[in-house]
């Protein structure tokens, strides 16, 4: 089994609402093994996923430009932590809020209420702004990201 299954499996028995996002999702639809996994988890702020994930193994807040975005666990099952030796990364929905009036004008804030769509839309490109919920397998592609990889 790939080492990305073995690591979405894993997260699938943690009892998170979580999604595979990004890369790994366009990796995925183009036949293609990924080398990471990202995990989106909407309704959870950083402290719940820390109370979620801590009896897991060790978890560390996940900074991006000096804020914490999100969290990494290092879990204490050796299989999966050799399968993702960097951890595995956790992050509550993010959305894009205005600070100016320039289109560089902008920060990413951390927002659990908001939608998987929300957190797609603040992507660089419709085929990393896709997303597969674990639970079912249901593909949220709000932009069309699978129309574009078909060009690939």
């Amino acid at each position: 089994m790939a080492v990305m299954n073995v690591v979405q499996d894993y997260v699938a028995t943690l009892g998170l609402d979580a999604y595979l996002v990004g890369g790994a999702v366009r990796d995925e639809l183009l036949g293609l093994q990924s080398k990471d996994a990202d995990f989106l988890v909407p309704a959870v702020d950083i402290v719940g996923l820390h109370e979620a994930l801590e009896q897991h193994g060790r978890v560390e807040d996940l900074i991006v430009a000096g804020k914490t975005v999100g969290v990494r666990l290092f879990p204490r099952d050796r299989d999966i932590r050799s399968a993702a030796p960097a951890g595995i990364e956790f992050a509550p929905p993010r959305r894009e809020q205005s600070t100016g009036p320039g289109r560089h004008d902008f920060e990413i804030v951390v927002d659990p209420s908001a939608a998987v769509e929300d957190d797609l839309a603040r992507r660089d490109f419709t085929i990393n702004a896709i997303a597969r919920r674990l639970s079912d397998g249901l593909i949220v592609d709000p932009f069309d990201g699978r129309r574009d990889l078909e060009v690939l």
